[in-house]
């Protein structure tokens, strides 16, 4: 009896086998169509072996051997008996990953854009959606970096919208030339290249796309009908171009959190060292930190930024002395930012020749006279978004819902009339009912009527051709730091950050073919002028990249003691 139930077992494993690899060979014909090419490599041999499958693990269920330019595929017969709602997903991610070359595919969060294959075009319903993002979330944690988050589940679904849906076909295409490299891929060196790509993908606005976002970035305020009016463009026109660029993600708005009101004292440091080795270790360390808000290098000087608990400030002196004494540096002093700043100018974009034309005599002639006289009335004023004072936490209770608000506030804002669509559609997508979504709206509004948010600033776009990061950073008073960045508006984007004692940095947004003559011009005019400067030059992605950094996230946040989360490996200290 025993026999024949193994027997009856035997077969009935070797028949979920073979269909198993039939149903492997229709979704890679099936993928051939949809990337509208064959694939790079064939496994010559597909084995099932009794491995375990470990769900932490990208490529679970699955190995690939290369021996005798043979290429064999082990999928894990758990897989046909006890994950068996497992078996697409690898059969579909296994697929999509012979479209890369070997030396990519290998490193474990290539897997990832498997992944993201059976997401895209193997689901149909939400439901079915977010049981998978589930599974994908457990394999796939996001990996923190020094100056980036890999965080796939989110950039990959942003990037897709921007490229039409054919992310997966300009993946395989980025990644081809990979394959002439010799040694094995690093895991950090397929983030890195991934996630440059991604932000330096470089969409072509139209006139009429050009147009409507000059309007919008005039009037931030403004009604559809009031744009249509000043722009002499048919409203229903507008509205359906807003909609198009909000779905990709080309419209958003700057919105800036007010972080003293939320408990966070926003400080910046300056560490002096020429030694490059420490200043190396700086970075690791302070990359480590949960509440490190920005690192910027400016030669023989770090700036770095933190948003620091309000009743932990003792204790980070205390920090900043020992990491001081660990490297002999002299302990900096503590500046705190009072000021934030964003401005957009699209006056240099040419959509006739794809992209921006900085014609950099011009541009800081213009430059120049702004300082020298008062011309700086020609600018549209800036806002100068002033922070609350260091102990004016008011007596509001966080939600864990307002993190959400915080951070699709700049995507879908309720106080424009542009964003109507999108905002509904994105509660949709996250799960809020209609009934839900006017609950939101109450929310967002209380949290601006308490000062928590501010209203939109500016237009935050990425993907447009600024490439390369130009950092400034003036020493100077108030008075004249203001002037300054209020010149820096000719540039295509400038943010800022102002602090107590008047100093600011400013990063500048820039094709990165103009950069180092920018840089160059930049230093040669604030010399003549005699303004107290440094400036460096960093790639944009490492700053305003898709999946980070970022700010104030929920998971430092204890919501029953309503207070920010605390503990002893909070601050590294350095390895000795």
């Amino acid at each position: 009896m025993n026999t024949n139930s193994s027997k009856n077992s035997d077969k009935l494993l070797q028949q979920r086998k073979t269909q198993a690899l039939h149903r492997f060979n229709e979704i890679e014909q099936k993928l051939q169509q949809i990337i509208c090419s064959k694939s790079l490599d064939k496994y010559t041999t597909i084995r099932w072996i009794q491995k375990p499958i470990e769900l932490t693990r990208p490529r679970f269920g699955a190995n690939e051997t290369s021996t005798h330019n043979q290429l064999t595929l082990e999928l894990s017969e758990e897989l046909l008996t006890e994950h068996t709602n497992l078996l697409n997903v690898v059969l579909w991610r296994e697929a999509y990953l012979l479209h890369l070359p070997q030396v990519v595919r290998v490193v474990k969060e290539a897997a990832d854009l498997g992944l993201y294959c059976y997401y895209r075009y193997a689901l149909r319903t939400k439901k079915q959606r977010q049981r998978f993002l589930q599974i994908w979330e457990t394999t796939s944690t996001p990996i923190e970096y020094t100056f980036y988050r890999y965080y796939p589940m989110a950039g990959f679904t942003f990037f897709d919208k921007l490229v039409d849906g054919t992310f997966l076909q300009k993946a395989k295409q980025w990644f081809n030339p990979f394959d002439q490299l010799s040694t094995k891929m690093l895991t950090q060196t397929y983030t890195e290249n991934l996630e440059r790509w991604m932000f330096n993908y470089h969409r072509i606005l139209r006139p009429i796309e050009l147009k409507i976002l000059r309007g919008i970035n005039d009037c931030l305020n403004c009604s559809q009908i009031e744009l249509a009016d000043k722009l002499k463009i048919r409203q229903p026109t507008i509205s359906q171009i807003v909609k198009r660029l909000a779905e990709k993600h080309l419209l958003r708005f700057v919105i800036f959190e007010n972080y003293p009101i939320l408990g966070l004292q926003p400080i910046t440091i300056k560490f002096s060292t020429s030694n490059m080795r420490i200043k190396n270790s700086l970075i690791e360390i302070i990359s480590r930190i949960r509440y490190s808000l920005a690192i910027q290098d400016f030669n023989n000087q770090l700036l770095a930024s933190f948003l620091i608990p309000t009743e932990r400030m003792t204790r980070f002196r205390q920090w900043l002395k020992q990491v001081s004494s660990s490297f002999d540096l002299s302990i900096p002093e503590l500046r705190m930012i009072s000021e934030r700043m964003h401005a957009r100018n699209f006056n240099l974009y040419d959509p006739q020749k794809g992209g921006w034309s900085l014609e950099i005599e011009s541009l800081f002639d213009n430059f120049s006279r702004l300082l020298s006289d008062e011309w700086i009335t020609h600018l549209p004023p800036i806002n100068f978004y002033k922070l609350a004072s260091p102990l004016s936490k008011k007596s509001i209770k966080i939600k864990q819902q307002d993190f959400f608000f915080m951070q699709r506030a700049s995507d879908a804002y309720l106080a424009t009339e542009h964003m109507k669509f999108y905002e509904s559609h994105e509660l949709r997508q996250a799960g809020y009912k209609e009934s839900e979504q006017m609950a939101y709206r109450r929310r967002v509004k209380y949290l601006e009527k308490n000062e928590v948010i501010s209203p939109p600033l500016g237009l935050g776009l990425l993907n447009i051709g600024l490439n390369t990061a130009l950092y400034l950073y003036i020493e100077s008073p108030l008075e004249e730091t203001h002037l300054i960045f209020n010149a820096c508006q000719l540039f295509p984007h400038v943010a800022g950050r102002i602090f107590d004692d008047g100093a600011g940095v400013a990063t500048l947004l820039v094709p990165s073919e103009s950069a180092v003559n920018l840089q160059i011009s930049l230093d040669e005019l604030l010399t003549t002028f005699d303004i107290p400067s440094s400036t460096a030059i960093r790639p944009a992605w490492e700053a305003y990249g898709w999946t980070g950094p970022y700010t104030i996230d929920s998971v430092n946040y204890d919501f029953e003691k309503n207070m920010w989360i605390w503990t002893k490996d909070t601050l590294p200290l350095p390895r000795t």
